[in-house]
């Protein structure tokens, strides 16, 4: 066992290794940058549409200013070397303020020509703003565009400007730059808080929690040391107290099957000589039969029927000790088979009770044929009716019955009930309701071989006039 352990705990590491490094926090971290930096693109999209839009909002501002200068000449008009110091101040190629009632005025490096881009900033929507900036960032090299737009001195007026785009886009990969490095930094500062947070809250406690899973998977019925029980009320702390309540309930059950185990194979071992035993004395017993001394002969019943108690408990006890049977399928006529087993218990009460009439009542339909296994079939009717009959009862009745596919018996008795004290656990082992010379396996045992079959068992109805056991087959008849 210790060897068995050191190379549990030596696989163990590995894992825990890789969990540090693959595991679900370093997932979750990832996760969050992305999360982060998804939202940061969200917010950067319409950021950008709108430090171009101020952008070009400033040019035409600064470009109305360059065009109200005109008004402060005679003619409107101004020399070269004024205009070209106007328009550079302004930081524009061309301008062209149109107002409403008054002459247009116009200072111009650059011609506007068609195949310039134009926009107009007071027509166009969120999504075309959007798309217009990230256009302008992937542009290369030199391009004038036209731009109109409302100056705020002028709101009645109409401002038209040509600029080199060039300027505009080295200003918007600065800021784009300086948005990409706070969205990065913002995201590695979330996601580290919440990966320590993550990892103290949740993955650590997860951890311990797997490991014990993975330790109680190798050694389930080793006590081991106890962990001490968790302080928190969270779903993690419900379920680690769940789990170490499963724990203590497993090991206690997996320790008693072991010791039930251990009883089966030791009653196993003595099973044969049991019977070898039983079955000499019973012989002597036949010789008391047939003795001359009336006393003697008055004794012989009761110790056959004392024998065959005996021998009976001996094989209930063996057949619920051993696995589960698979069940061989085959197609099986069930009122045959109830009249078989009616002239089997028949006898059986004959030899042991001459004196009681017992009636087994076969009510199954000619022709009613089953896919069961016959041989655990046989079982299941003999448990049944000799439980019934050795609990008091006169006659015992078989119906049988198809719903939804399933085929359903019942196995009803005219005996004196199921005490209400024992009716809810009648199907556990060793449940005797108190009646004499029973070992409490046969309910048992029919339960098992009926859910081999995958089916089930149940008590249908018990009063003082009489019980009935209804058992189902998922096999149509035909």
């Amino acid at each position: 066992m210790a060897a068995d352990l050191t190379v549990s705990a030596e696989t163990l590491k590995p894992a825990r290794r890789r969990r540090a490094v693959f595991g679900l926090s370093w997932r979750i971290l990832g996760l969050v940058v992305v999360a982060v930096m998804t939202a940061e693109v969200l917010i950067f999209l319409p950021s950008i549409a709108r430090f171009r839009v101020v952008y070009l909002e400033q040019l035409i501002e600064s470009g109305t200013l360059a065009a109200l200068a005109l008004d402060a000449t005679p003619d409107n008009m101004v020399t070269e070397q004024v205009k070209r110091s106007l328009l550079d101040n302004a930081r524009v190629d061309a301008v062209v303020l149109v107002e409403p009632n008054k002459p247009k005025r116009a200072l111009m490096n650059i011609e506007p020509r068609p195949s310039m881009p134009g926009y107009n900033l007071k027509e166009q929507g969120f999504f075309s703003l959007i798309w217009d900036a990230l256009e302008a960032m992937a542009h290369d090299g030199q391009r004038y565009i036209r731009v109109g737009g409302e100056s705020m001195r002028l709101p009645r007026a109409m401002v038209w400007i040509v600029a080199d785009e060039w300027p505009m886009r080295i200003a918007m990969y600065g800021y784009a730059g300086r948005i990409l490095a706070l969205s990065i930094l913002i995201a590695l500062f979330t996601a580290a808080l919440l990966y320590l947070g993550l990892r103290w809250l949740v993955i650590l406690p997860l951890q311990d929690l797997s490991s014990a899973m993975t330790a109680f998977r190798h050694a389930p019925e080793e006590a081991g040391a106890e962990r001490a029980p968790t302080r928190r009320n969270d779903e993690i702390g419900v379920v680690d107290r769940e789990f170490q309540n499963l724990q203590r309930e497993l090991r206690a059950s997996l320790r008693q099957k072991s010791r039930l185990a251990e009883v089966g194979a030791a009653t196993n071992k003595i099973n044969h000589d049991l019977r070898n035993m039983l079955s000499t004395a019973r012989l002597l017993s036949d010789r008391l039969a047939r003795s001359d001394d009336e006393r003697t002969r008055a004794l012989a019943p009761t110790i056959l029927g004392t024998i065959d108690r005996a021998a009976r408990l001996a094989s209930d006890a063996i057949q619920y000790v051993r696995d589960q049977p698979t069940p061989r399928l085959a197609d099986v006529d069930l009122a045959d088979l109830v009249d078989e087993v009616g002239i089997a218990l028949q006898e059986q009460g004959e030899e042991s009770t001459p004196n009681v009439v017992r009636q087994w009542i076969n009510a199954v339909g000619e022709h009613q044929h089953i896919r069961a296994d016959r041989d655990l079939l046989y079982r299941v009717f003999v448990n049944l009716g000799r439980n019934a009959f050795e609990a008091g009862a006169h006659t015992v009745t078989v119906r049988h019955s198809v719903n939804g596919g399933y085929t359903m018996v019942d196995v009803a008795d005219d005996g004196p009930g199921v005490p209400q004290a024992i009716s809810a656990q009648i199907f556990r082992p060793f449940a005797t309701g108190g009646r004499p010379g029973g070992a409490g396996l046969g309910l048992a045992i029919a339960r098992d071989l009926v859910r081999a079959h995958g089916g089930d068992i149940a008590l249908k109805e018990t009063s003082a006039s009489g019980t009935t056991f209804r058992f189902t087959l998922p096999f149509a008849g035909r």
